[in-house]
């Protein structure tokens, strides 16, 4: 894998090495796949329907660093962890700009896991591999909600959008929130709340900082 090792945080899961990466997602080595959570696509366009001014752009954004990190990791596999959308499929800009970035990555095989705001997607139309509600691949349990996994597997799961404080940097910034049998994914998508996390919550966080991770509580091996 090529680029900044400052980007990069190998850990183990599961007994599995995985790299931990600072623009908000997992690589898993012996796949080739790159997995992701809450992509949003389409967030931004319900938010100013509704009268809020957001920044445009934000799905493009969003693309931009995601083929970044393809390119980054020579990933043959991108997973998504659920909420792949958030809003009506219908809607054109984004789901142009989507079919355009599938088309630049026809080889990529990309699979999805189903999230609360999937109801619409149609896997056809996404160009995209549906995988349930639930999914289990080696050690791993792959589901959009973080609960205990099945036969004792490690679950990777999205959902929660956790961020965190880092020490002496202001505001919160997505995290990794790893626990025991469950790791939780910062949510990709840059335009989206989430779930401050700390100490007191238990396991360990690493917060993705301006594109670099973070161990800021316990202790990664």
């Amino acid at each position: 894998m090529s680029g900044s090792p400052e980007a990069a945080l190998a850990v183990a899961l599961a007994g599995e090495p995985m790299t931990l990466l600072g623009e908000r997602a997992l690589f898993w080595p012996a796949r080739a796949r790159l997995i992701i959570a809450d992509l949003h696509l389409g967030k931004s366009h319900v938010f100013r329907r509704a009268g809020i001014a957001v920044p445009s752009g934000a799905t493009r954004g969003d693309l931009d660093r995601l083929a970044a990190l393809v390119a980054r990791t020579a990933a043959r596999e991108l997973w998504i962890v659920g909420d792949v959308l958030h809003g009506p499929s219908t809607q054109a800009a984004w789901r142009d700009a989507w079919s355009g970035w599938r088309r630049q990555h026809a080889a990529l095989d990309v699979a999805v896991l189903a999230g609360n705001h999937d109801r619409a997607l149609d896997g056809a139309t996404f160009d995209v591999r549906q995988l349930g509600e639930a999914c289990v691949d080696g050690p791993f349990q792959f589901s959009h909600i973080p609960r205990a996994g099945a036969d004792g597997r490690h679950v990777i799961a999205g959902h929660v959008h956790p961020k965190t404080a880092v020490p002496g940097v202001p505001r919160s910034w997505p995290a990794f929130w790893l626990r025991e049998g469950i790791t939780v994914l910062p949510a990709f998508s840059d335009f989206t709340g989430g779930h401050v996390v700390g100490g007191a919550d238990g396991g360990r966080i690493v917060a993705c900082v301006e594109g670099v991770p973070i161990a800021v509580w316990g202790r990664l091996r």
